[in-house]
C-alpha cells in the first residue's frame, strides 16, 4: 500500500515537472518547425532536431505538418513570443508540450485535428492569446489550463465539445468563445473569473443555463441554441444580451435580473400575449431592443401574427406627463409599473420615470420567487443578515451559534427535496438543506 502511495505521489510530481532534458526530448517524436527572428521577418530557418539556437533569441516558431507536439517541445526557448501552428495537421498535444515559456504573447493552433487537450499542456506558460478553434476537440481535461498565466483571449469555437471545465479556466480571461460546439448545459459564475467581459455561447445546443455575474459584462451571446427558459440569471449589468434564435415562447424567468443595455429577443416562437408582457417588462426596466443587421424592418414578431413593422408602433404618449400620475411613457405607451410589475405585498416608488419595488420593513422576498412577493421572515439568504451573522431556517444567527463550524447556509426551501443542477457551479446559492 505504501509503495502504491509513493508511486502515485511521484506520478503527480512528474505531471507538473516533466523531464525536459534537451538531449532526449525528441527521442520518440521529431517535428519540423521554422524559427524566425521576428513575426514580420522573411528570414526563417528550418529546425528538425530542437536546435532553436540557429537564430539568436528566436521570437517566432511556425510549426510545419506534424502529428504530435511532444512534451517539452520548446524547452528553454525563453525568448519565444509567438507559436504559429495553423493548418499543420496536428492531432495530439502531449502533456507538458508547452512548458516554461514566460514571454509568449500568442499560441495559434486553429484548423488542425486536435481531439483533446490533456492535463498540464500549458504548464508555467504566459500567453495573452490561445486559439484552439476549428479542431475536433471532444474533451478538455479539467487541469489542461493549470499553470497558464496572463491569458486574455481563449478561443475554443468550432469544435465538438460536449462539456467544458468552466470553473478551471484561467481567471484572467477577458474574451471566451465557445460558439459552434455541442454544449447542452453550462453555468457561469463570476467568482471563477476576474476580467471576463465577453462570452460567446452561440450556435450550440444549450438547453439549460445559469449565470451569476457580480461585475459588468460587455456581451453575452446565447443566439441559436435550444433554450426554452433561463434556469437562473443574476447579472450586475451587461451591455448586450442575446437570446435570439432559441425556443422562447414565454417571458423568461429572471428577466429582471439581466440588467441589459440592449437585448436581442428575435427570432423566437413567442406567444403574442407573452411578447406583450415581455415588451412591457423590457421598457419598464429600460432595456433597449437590439436589431441586428441581418434582420429586415419586417420580421415575424409572434405566433398568430405574420409580420409587424418594428418602426410602425402607434404611440399613445410622447412624454411621462401624458400618462396618469402613476404611469410612465415607454415606447409610446403608458405603462403602470406599480400595478404590472410590483407585487401587491411590496411598496412601489415612482420617480422621474423610474420605479422601484421594495419589501416593507420586517418582510423579505424569496430570491427564487420571481413574483416579488414579500413574506414575514427575517431572512432567506445571508445577505439579509448582518456581516457577523448567517441565515439559518429563515433566522439570522451569529456565526458562533451556527450548527456546524464553517457552515454557510443560504436558502431555506419549503418542501424542496431536490436541487437545481447549477448549485455546485454557483455555491453561494447552495441551499441549507443539502
Amino acid at each position: 500500500m505504501l509503495l502504491l502511495l509513493v508511486f502515485s505521489f511521484l506520478t503527480n510530481v512528474l505531471c507538473f515537472t516533466p523531464n525536459c532534458v534537451p538531449d532526449n526530448q525528441y527521442k520518440f517524436y521529431r517535428f519540423p518547425v521554422e524559427v524566425c527572428a521576428d513575426i514580420l521577418s522573411s528570414f526563417c530557418l528550418h529546425v528538425w532536431n530542437g536546435n532553436f539556437k540557429v537564430i539568436s533569441s528566436p521570437r517566432v516558431v511556425k510549426i510545419k505538418e506534424t502529428i504530435i507536439i511532444p512534451t517539452c517541445a520548446f524547452y528553454k526557448v525563453d525568448t519565444l513570443e509567438h507559436i504559429y501552428g495553423v493548418n499543420s495537421q496536428i492531432r495530439v498535444l502531449a502533456t507538458g508540450a508547452f512548458i516554461n515559456l514566460p514571454n509568449l504573447k500568442s499560441i495559434r493552433l486553429a484548423y488542425n485535428g486536435i481531439s483533446e487537450v490533456r492535463q498540464y499542456v500549458f504548464n508555467n506558460v504566459s500567453t495573452e492569446t490561445l486559439d484552439l478553434s476549428w479542431n475536433n476537440m471532444l474533451y478538455i481535461d479539467p487541469k489542461a489550463f493549470e499553470g497558464i498565466r496572463n491569458l486574455k483571449e481563449l478561443d475554443l469555437s468550432k469544435n465538438l465539445l460536449l462539456t467544458v471545465p468552466i470553473n478551471q479556466l484561467s481567471k484572467s480571461i477577458v474574451t471566451l468563445s465557445l460558439s459552434y460546439n455541442k454544449l447542452k448545459r453550462i453555468a457561469l459564475n463570476s467568482i471563477n473569473f476576474n476580467n471576463l467581459t465577453k462570452v460567446d455561447l452561440s450556435k450550440n445546443r444549450i438547453e439549460n443555463i445559469a449565470i451569476n455575474f457580480l461585475y459588468p459584462l460587455d456581451t453575452l451571446d446565447l443566439t441559436d441554441n435550444n433554450l426554452y427558459d433561463l434556469d437562473y440569471v443574476d447579472i450586475n449589468s451587461v451591455k448586450i444580451f442575446r437570446i435570439g434564435s432559441n425556443q422562447f415562447s414565454r417571458v423568461p424567468k429572471y428577466v429582471e435580473n439581466i440588467n441589459a443595455d440592449k437585448i436581442n429577443i428575435y427570432p423566437n416562437p413567442w406567444f403574442c400575449d407573452q411578447l406583450s408582457m415581455l415588451w412591457s417588462t423590457m421598457t419598464a426596466l429600460n432595456y433597449n431592443l437590439e436589431v441586428t443587421k441581418a434582420e429586415s424592418n419586417t420580421v415575424t414578431i409572434c405566433k398568430n401574427s405574420t409580420r409587424e413593422l418594428l418602426s410602425s408602433k402607434q404611440g399613445m404618449c410622447t412624454r411621462h406627463s401624458d400618462c396618469p400620475v402613476k404611469g410612465i411613457c415607454k415606447a409610446g405607451h403608458c405603462l403602470s409599473p406599480c400595478t404590472k410589475l410590483c407585487h401587491e405585498t411590496s411598496n412601489c416608488t415612482l420617480d422621474r420615470g423610474r420605479f422601484k419595488c421594495a419589501c416593507p420593513e420586517g418582510t423579505k422576498n424569496h430570491p427564487l420567487d420571481i413574483t416579488g412577493a414579500c413574506n414575514k421572515v427575517e431572512c432567506y439568504i445571508n445577505l439579509h443578515c448582518n456581516s457577523d451573522q448567517i441565515c439559518v431556517n429563515n433566522k439570522c444567527k451569529a456565526l458562533k451559534d451556527s450548527p456546524t463550524p464553517g457552515y454557510y447556509p443560504s436558502y431555506n426551501f419549503d418542501n424542496y427535496d431536490g436541487k437545481p443542477w447549477w448549485f455546485e457551479a454557483i455555491p453561494q446559492l447552495k441551499p441549507n438543506t443539502l
